[in-house]
């Protein structure tokens, strides 16, 4: 059967972006918008920034941390997750040596009806923080607890699962960290407008390979059918790319999966047994850091005779890989079955190469996303434990459990 018939909600959300990116980024980079948001008194106020929020909408927090440092120009931000935020941040960490008042407090959830949002909320609140969430839905609960709501008023259209939502919240980070730099003379008017035109540029660039990537990753999901194990391997603010692929795979084709990075692949996921059953998902950027560690992680990986594939800005000549044998726990054998010399080749995704590094993860998560569709479509399992049919973008009322 070809990939026609396999059309679902998780391509069709992928095919919106090149019309929802200059929507998108024109509602969340106006600037009216965002002084209804956050008062420029407050955001120049503003010393500190905790952002955080529950799956997808944390994925997000932790995939934007490192833009929204640049360009709010406060480098004590950071993204604990909602139950470490709730209930086991004391409040001398959340201050950091600033007065509560230059806290802020970014919780994240397009629906904004989380009750550990409203949680999170309120205890910043209560300790004299400034609050702020980021939603689709300004009347929600989370907006009623919050102090300051930045609507990113993405326009209707299919949000299951979360593709368009998860975009919407990343831009919506993005242009509230170059408000806040706006505020306090980080970021000048020349280079907010840059930012915005940037990441729709890098979008639309994106998009002009989707019908290629797509295919990829239709082909993948057929070469893939059959197992039910997945992994995904990123380092740095990519790991949280890699979490929200993790999420996409577990939602739609209900299948074990989980993320880790390039070093504890080494210490704890080289030690699973039957690793060849692992599909196995690489994200990794030319420019980063752990470039070479991850090229170890990849031979270990098709060592193992794991099914691969690459999701890279970087030419494939460059993961030509040397002779020497990578820094496992226990030395790899030359030759044999669980060898470097028995390791296949992998499969490689090119992407478009970001205007910044921070802006990769505008558009990282998507081919391990449309691998995560076509892998539940191929195998004829709708969504969320068979509660959602991919096809007609409808939720079974009163079914789950197995398809």
């Amino acid at each position: 059967m070809g990939k026609e018939q396999f059309y679902n909600s998780v391509t069709c959300q992928v095919s919106d972006l090149k019309n929802l990116a200059g929507i998108q980024a024109a509602l969340c980079f106006d600037p009216d918008r965002l002084r209804q948001a956050l008062p420029e008194e407050t955001g120049r106020k503003i010393k500190r920034v905790i952002i955080t929020g529950c799956g997808d909408s944390y994925s997000a927090a932790g995939a934007m941390l490192p833009g929204f440092k640049l360009l709010s120009g406060l480098p004590k931000c950071n993204a604990p997750d909602i139950m470490d935020f709730c209930h086991f941040y004391p409040e001398e960490k959340i201050r950091k040596g600033f007065r509560m008042e230059e806290v802020l407090l970014v919780a994240v959830s397009f629906s904004g009806g989380s009750a550990r949002i409203v949680d999170a909320l309120k205890r910043a609140e209560s300790l004299g923080a400034e609050t702020l969430l980021i939603t689709r839905y300004p009347e929600s609960a989370g907006g009623q607890a919050a102090g300051h709501v930045f609507g990113v008023d993405t326009p209707e259209g299919c949000n299951t699962p979360g593709l368009r939502s998860y975009y919407a919240s990343m831009v919506g980070l993005a242009a509230l960290g170059a408000f806040i730099g706006l505020c306090n003379g980080t970021v000048d008017g020349e280079r907010f407008r840059q930012v915005k035109e940037q990441i729709v540029s890098y979008t639309e660039r994106f998009m002009e390979d989707f019908e290629v990537i797509d295919d990829q990753m239709f082909v993948e999901a057929e070469r893939m059918k059959a197992l039910t194990r997945f992994e995904v391997i990123a380092d740095g603010n990519e790991g949280f790319s890699a979490q929200f692929v993790e999420e996409k795979m577990i939602e739609c084709s209900g299948v074990y999966c989980d993320h880790t990075n390039s070093e504890e692949f080494a210490h704890i996921s080289y030690m699973y047994r039957r690793p060849g059953d692992f599909g196995t998902i690489v994200m990794i950027q030319e420019k980063d850091p752990s470039f070479g560690r991850m090229k170890d992680t990849i031979i270990g990986a098709l060592a193992q005779h794991r099914p691969t594939l690459i999701v890279t800005d970087a030419d494939p000549d460059r993961f030509a890989f040397d002779p020497k044998i990578p820094d496992m726990p226990f030395e790899m054998p030359a030759i044999g079955y669980n060898s470097r010399a028995a390791a296949g080749k992998p499969a490689f995704c090119r992407i478009a190469k970001a205007p910044e590094p921070w802006m990769t993860p505008l558009v990282d998560f998507i081919p391990g996303s449309l691998l995560a569709g076509y892998h539940a479509a191929v195998n004829e399992k709708k969504y969320f434990g068979g509660r959602y049919d991919f096809r007609t973008q409808e939720w079974m009322e009163g079914q789950g459990g197995e398809d």
